[in-house]
């Protein structure tokens, strides 16, 4: 019952810790209407749990709970398998490719408001027909 997205959040809440729903939605990615069907899946699943913010009663902040064993696995085979790939390049080659890696990033992340305009545009005509 654990969707692949919910293990990219599950993962982030690990790395970073406890964050409200709309930080880790924004982080990963997700509306928060989504961000809390995934919230929901990850507190079944024993991932995180939901607790009030002592700071301010009408948040709620959202808090690791456990990295499942086959989720930190799975992290660790990527991560070698990543190492293995860049291992061939040299330290300016290496530059070069995260340079090029985060004006891709940045160029992607300028042009997320606009694709989501258009999603909720097409979502508006497909209703009407």
């Amino acid at each position: 019952g654990v969707h692949p997205t919910d293990l990219m959040a599950a993962s982030y809440l690990s790395d970073e810790g406890p964050m409200t729903a709309g930080e880790l939605a924004k982080a990963i990615g997700l509306t928060t209407g989504a961000m809390t069907a995934a919230i929901d899946r990850l507190e079944r699943a024993g991932f995180a749990t939901r607790e009030t913010d002592p700071r301010d009663r009408r948040k709620v902040i959202i808090v690791p709970v456990k990295v499942h064993p086959k989720l930190l696995a799975m992290r660790v085979a990527a991560v070698e398998r990543i190492k293995k790939i860049f291992s061939h390049y040299n330290d300016k080659e290496l530059s070069l490719m995260v340079g090029a890696m985060n004006d891709m990033l940045a160029a992607f992340g300028k042009e997320i408001p606009n694709l989501k305009k258009e999603l909720d545009k097409n979502k508006k005509l497909l209703r009407k027909s």
